[in-house]
């Protein structure tokens, strides 16, 4: 089987979501990414709010890991139903981040989503 260009795409944006799961996930305290998020933004968290937002933090990393084998899966399938679906979702998610969370979040999600969209309808 010789895979598309539409594939190899989507195992680097599940790829880049699976480096992102581990961001929210490790180190356990304090996720690498909770920590960026609160330093940009000068928040300083009590010990249990800290608690508290890394659990929502490592849910965020959970789905991020379902995401990422979501889009390994298409690839593999290579059905572009799924694919479209799941990037729609990723262009959501994205402006959701951008919206609530750091303006990075509008490159890393949603150009990303959009470039991912042109190489496999095209």
């Amino acid at each position: 089987m010789s895979w598309t260009a539409s594939q190899f795409a989507l195992v680097i944006v599940g790829g880049l979501h699976a480096i992102i799961m581990i961001g929210e996930l490790y180190p356990w305290e304090c996720p690498f990414i909770m920590g960026k998020v609160l330093e940009s933004k000068g928040l300083h968290l009590s010990d249990n709010d800290a608690h508290f937002v890394s659990t929502v933090v490592h849910n965020a990393g959970i789905y991020n890991g379902i995401v990422a084998l979501g889009l390994f899966a298409a690839a593999k399938a290579g059905t572009l139903p799924v694919q479209i679906a799941l990037l729609a979702g990723g262009i959501i998610a994205g402006l959701f981040g951008f919206a609530t969370l750091t303006k990075i979040t509008i490159v890393q999600a949603i150009l990303s989503a959009l470039a991912l969209a042109v190489v496999v309808w095209s």
